[in-house]
């Protein structure tokens, strides 16, 4: 029987005391208001092999699904970063997509939107620039199994390597039509930018979160 939802909170080595109890804390947050589900620790293994290992957010998830996918056996993954921290029950939160196979906080085209990294296009393969799209941030990202299944092989292969998280998953999601589309109820706390004093007057996912208030 497969698992409704499994939670993968990415988190790397070597940080400081500080950023330990952080993360230990933003981890509980997700098993506290979501009990019975599982929430992995998947480590983030690139800062060992390049300087910008922020750059590829995303392929520890998919790398660690290719491997343990089929064993895990769940119906959806939600994909959050170390710095993030949750009020309330995940699927409440995402109730209106639950059923959906890619759902993100906000969605980027360059036909529409004006967002930094499509600066990048041209260091995507030439067969996927047209499909080019950004979801930002990375950062609670609801997936169904069908979805990491289509998207891993992919994503992983070397010649995407060059883009940020945000335009290599979006854009070649986008490619195999699995369009992102957003949760109506995301709420102002998730977010790529620092958020000082952490605010918690909205229930749901809250992003970034790097210390203890």
């Amino acid at each position: 029987m497969k698992k409704e939802l499994t939670i993968l909170i990415g988190w790397f080595s070597g940080a400081d005391a500080e950023r330990q109890k952080v993360f230990e804390e933003n981890r509980k947050s997700f098993s506290h208001y979501n009990p019975g589900v599982e929430v992995i620790t998947v480590l983030n293994t690139f800062q060992n092999i390049m300087p910008q290992a922020w750059l590829c957010s995303d392929l520890p998830f998919f790398y660690w699904y290719l491997e343990n996918g089929k064993i895990q056996n769940s119906e959806r993954y939600l994909l959050v970063e170390w710095d993030c921290w949750c009020d309330c029950n995940m699927k409440d939160y995402f109730s209106r997509v639950w059923d959906c196979h890619l759902v993100v906080p906000s969605i980027r085209y360059p036909e529409r939107d004006h967002w930094h990294w499509f600066k990048d296009i041209d260091q995507l393969p030439e067969h996927c620039r047209a499909f080019a799209t950004g979801v930002v941030p990375f950062c609670g990202i609801l997936l169904s199994d069908k979805a990491m299944e289509i998207i891993s092989p992919e994503v992983t292969k070397d010649q995407y390597m060059q883009v940020i998280s945000e335009l290599r998953l979006g854009t070649i999601a986008t490619m195999l039509n699995i369009d992102p589309v957003t949760n109506p109820v995301c709420n102002r706390s998730l977010t790529w930018q620092e958020c000082s004093p952490f605010d918690a007057s909205y229930r749901g996912l809250h992003h970034p979160r790097k210390k203890l208030q």
